[in-house]
C-alpha cells in the first residue's frame, strides 16, 4: 500500500514539473531578447532552427496578447536548448 502511494506521488511530481516550469516563464520582450541571445549560441543547427521557429511563434503569440500560447512556445524553445 505504501509503495503504491509513493509511486503515485512520484508520478504526480513527474507530470507536474513541466506545468510548473512553464508557469515560471514570463512572456515579455525582455524574456524574448534573452531567449533569442541564448538560441544564437546553440551549436547544433537542428536544435537552433527548431528553437528559432518556436521563438518566432512565441513572438507572434506575444503580439496577439496570447500569454499561454507564448509561454508554450518559449518552453518548447527552451526544451530544444537542453541536450537529450
Amino acid at each position: 500500500m505504501l509503495t503504491r502511494i509513493l509511486i503515485a506521488g512520484a508520478l504526480s511530481v513527474t507530470f507536474a514539473a513541466p506545468v510548473l516550469a512553464q508557469a515560471d516563464l514570463v512572456c515579455d520582450q525582455a524574456a524574448m531578447t534573452k531567449l533569442e541571445a541564448d538560441i544564437s549560441q546553440f551549436t547544433d543547427t537542428t536544435r537552433k532552427d527548431n528553437a528559432a521557429k518556436e521563438l518566432a511563434m512565441a513572438k507572434e503569440a506575444l503580439a496577439a496578447n496570447d500569454t499561454e500560447k507564448c509561454k508554450t512556445h518559449m518552453a518548447n524553445a527552451l526544451k530544444d536548448a537542453s541536450p537529450d
